[in-house]
């Protein structure tokens, strides 16, 4: 969730909810960087639309992952993210995505937010325990 989500959600910006550090966020390990972490997320994105295009959507269709690996990168990005462009990254129909982005708001995993300057629109970030699980997911991985 970006700062600005976090101001306007009440939540603190950059603690870690009752679990374990990141192993590459510690002191004395390697440094971590959120434009390579965000880069690295975005290229995943990018195969597995690509995957798609070669074998069907129908068939690797995940709603959940695409939806947290886009909030993110988006998060490492710095950038809010609307439900309208969470339902598209999705890459399912907008009552699928919708479904799915109530679910786990419900299971805390995001939490939305109007946009102060715009009352018409709804931001969506991670919840705290979504981003931790997240980042010790990545850091878990070569190349992330």
């Amino acid at each position: 969730m970006t700062r600005a989500l976090a101001v306007m959600t009440d939540q603190h910006w950059g603690a870690y909810p009752d679990a374990a550090i990141p192993a590459d966020l510690l002191p004395g390990t390697r440094s971590f960087c959120p434009e390579a972490r965000a880069h690295a997320v975005r290229n995943l994105i990018r195969h597995r639309r690509r995957r798609e295009q070669l074998f069907g959507d129908e068939v690797f269709a995940d709603p959940v992952w695409d939806i947290l690996l886009d909030l993110y990168a988006s998060h490492h990005e710095g950038k809010n993210v609307a439900v309208t462009s969470l339902c598209i990254a999705a890459a399912v129909p907008p009552t699928t995505a919708l479904r799915w982005i109530k679910v786990m708001t419900e299971k805390g995993w995001l939490v939305r937010a109007r946009d102060p300057a715009d009352g018409r629109r709804v931001y969506v970030g991670l919840g705290a325990d979504a981003l931790v699980r997240l980042d010790l997911y990545f850091a878990g991985l070569p190349g992330f």
